[in-house]
């Protein structure tokens, strides 16, 4: 099944939105550091946010009180320099509400994440899974493990989603392909 680009990557692709992680799939994120900056969102506008970076690759997250109070309660501090190497488990949830409209938005789990069991060796070919299509290795594994039930490295992935494709399209012609799934 080919990657599809939500609507709001083309909104701000600078931070991590509900579109950065794969559907039904949680991602674990190292802080690297936490600060207020100045965002510029959509139409130009700038704010000053409190924005989480990560050491491990992925885009940094803005972060919203309800997010900054469970990073507190997991770790027992307050203190955004003690964040600072801790993991955190993020995840779309879909009833979060702005005002009176339910527009889901990524969370924060309320507990300290287990070690994350992502294989970084493509199940195919034996080589290492790198970071593809401004993606994670680790995404990039998630996906294709939740897409095609083995962890694949994108030129991997890319072959089996065309032999997946082209056993589902249809005869020209019109006629019956035996062997066919």
């Amino acid at each position: 099944m080919p990657e599809k680009t939500h609507w709001k990557k083309m909104t701000n692709p600078n931070y991590m939105g509900d579109y950065s992680i794969p559907e039904g799939c949680d991602l674990i994120a190292t802080i690297d550091y936490v600060r207020k900056e100045k965002v510029t969102g959509v139409g130009g506008k700038t704010e000053e946010e409190v924005v989480c970076h990560f050491s491990d690759g992925n885009k940094p997250l803005i972060l919203n009180k309800t997010n900054m109070k469970t990073i507190q309660k997991i770790y027992h501090t307050p203190y955004i320099e003690d964040w600072a190497g801790r993991k955190i488990q993020i995840f779309y949830d879909p009833t979060v509400k702005f005002g009176r409209e339910t527009v889901g938005g990524l969370r924060i789990r309320d507990f300290v994440p287990a070690q994350q069991k992502v294989s970084l060796v493509c199940t195919d070919c034996g080589s290492t899974i790198a970071p593809a299509y401004g993606k994670t290795a680790e995404w990039l594994s998630m996906y294709t493990h939740k897409t095609y039930g083995k962890e694949l490295c994108a030129a991997c992935a890319q072959k089996l989603k065309d032999k997946l494709d082209a056993q589902k399209a249809p005869d020209p012609l019109g006629n019956k392909q035996e062997g066919m799934i």
